[in-house]
């Protein structure tokens, strides 16, 4: 029998506020019964850290309200934001913003990002907050196989304007996906970079040494507009469901991905990796990548 699972320290707790689809230009909210449970989570508790995601945090008339409550009980609080607004917002109480960047070719930028605007937003934003705002800056670079060449450019760009880079491998199903035979060159080029001042979240480096590992699923919960449950914005489907508290949906959470990582674990490197990243698992459970990072590993 399974272990009952705890919750981390300190646990980040992912929330999308609501999502706009690009199809329709309309936006869904998150469910309020599910909003409700997580404001009685972090009114109740004092060892976390609330990400608000989603579409765009900045449009939702409950930001105010969940950042007074996250300031009262000492959660950090930290925004992903798509730059959707007109003017900067008030930044009162948040200690960490985050922008996604895809390329520094503008064009190919707008491509990924599905949006033809993106790319001058993000740019205009970046800067005033290079210049106005003094929380933690940080610049989400999801790797794929139109922008892997531009790693060290990236990286140098956001250090130019005092960003921390946080870099992650899209998931192999995803329509930019690292091809299997560039995998190694990809990884490669992240060995490369300082490991001070950055964040990168591809379990498997782990294997050759690196610190980083991705949060998802291991201190991390993400919860979707619908109550649907996953260890971060960008794994494909819900693992499970919102249930009646935050504690019990963690466990559950915990479980699913036990089972996910049932193949790896008796692996002698799953310390290291933690089973790869849970969105490129396959159908027998191994990281879709795994072989690629096995055979360019020091021996």
């Amino acid at each position: 029998m399974m272990k009952e699972a705890t919750l981390s320290r300190p646990f980040i707790l992912a929330l999308s506020l609501n999502k706009i689809s690009k199809v329709t230009a309309k936006t869904k909210t998150l469910d309020e019964q599910v909003y409700r449970c997580v404001c009685d989570y972090i009114g109740a508790n004092s060892n976390g850290v609330i990400v608000l995601t989603g579409g765009e945090p900045f449009l939702d008339s409950r930001l105010s309200e969940i950042l007074v409550l996250a300031r009262n009980r000492g959660w950090p609080t930290s925004v992903d934001t798509n730059c959707l607004f007109h003017e900067p917002p008030t930044l009162n109480g948040i200690q960490q913003i985050r922008l996604r960047l895809y390329s520094l070719n503008p064009n190919q930028h707008n491509r990924i990002a599905s949006d033809q605007q993106s790319f001058q937003k993000t740019m205009e934003y970046a800067t005033w907050l290079a210049d106005n705002y003094s929380g933690e800056k940080i610049m989400v670079i999801p790797v794929c196989r139109d922008n892997y060449r531009e790693i060290a450019a990236i990286f140098n760009w956001c250090r130019s304007l005092n960003f921390i880079p946080n870099f992650f491998v899209v998931p192999w199903k995803h329509e930019y996906s690292v091809d299997l035979q560039d995998y190694h060159v990809v990884l490669q080029a992240l060995r490369e970079l300082p490991q001070e001042d950055i964040i990168i979240d591809v379990p498997l480096l782990g294997l050759s040494g690196w610190s980083n590992i991705c949060p998802g699923g291991r201190v991390a919960m993400y919860i979707g507009v619908d109550g649907e449950i996953m260890p971060c914005p960008d794994f494909p489907y819900p693992i499970c469901w919102m249930g009646n508290d935050i504690p019990s949906t963690w466990r559950t959470l915990q479980e699913k991905i036990a089972l996910m990582n049932e193949f790896c674990s008796s692996c002698e490197r799953f310390s290291a990796c933690g089973g790869g990243c849970l969105a490129n698992k396959t159908g027998a459970g191994k990281d879709y990548y795994c072989s690629a990072m096995c055979l360019n590993l020091s021996p």
